[in-house]
């Protein structure tokens, strides 16, 4: 699902007009949330920090220089703060997801896997499949350069299909042999 606000409701709301700010708001918090649920891996943390993205974009959106780069400035600013969130509660998230389930079907979950990369990695994972940016948007985002976006993409892959595959069971792994 992308990201979509037309652009005389965001000029409205870099005007400061309630009502703009009000349906800009309510179409960027379930966006903010996502990204912040899939980097976090905890709904009250990921509450958390897409309440502070909010917060920053009903702050900054009179600053915004152009509508166009709306979409993209919004997922800096949720994704910025999902990180914080994130490496400020790193204790609790490491816990959350230390050891990996051994049940096949806990192990296919998306989301238990997303939580087995490093920060770094779910990110740029969450913003390449969810939001749909590409590598220079991603880069920008981040203040990274593209190359590492794509780096960190196709390594996140390679980790996210061993995480995925299930195991042989010993039956199977001694039939081959």
């Amino acid at each position: 699902m992308r990201l979509l606000v037309p652009p005389e409701i965001i000029e409205a709301a870099r005007d400061a007009q309630a009502p703009a700010v009000e349906e800009l708001l309510r179409v960027v918090w379930p966006h903010a949330f996502r990204i912040a649920r899939s980097i976090i891996g905890d709904d009250a943390l990921a509450q958390d920090a897409a309440q502070e993205a909010s917060a920053i974009i009903y702050r900054d959106i009179p600053r915004l220089r152009s509508v166009d780069a709306f979409r993209a400035w919004v997922y800096r600013i949720a994704t910025r703060e999902a990180v914080r969130v994130a490496k400020r509660h790193a204790a609790y998230v490491s816990q959350s997801v230390a050891e990996p389930e051994t049940d096949v079907d806990a192990r296919l979950d998306i989301l238990r896997a997303l939580g087995h990369l490093s920060v770094d990695l779910r990110v740029a994972v969450v913003l390449h499949y969810y939001a749909h940016l590409n590598s220079a948007e991603i880069g920008a985002a981040l203040g990274v350069p593209s190359a590492t976006v794509r780096f960190r993409i196709a390594l996140a892959r390679k980790r996210l299909q061993k995480l995925l595959r299930p195991e042989p069971s010993g039956a199977i792994a001694e039939a081959s042999s």
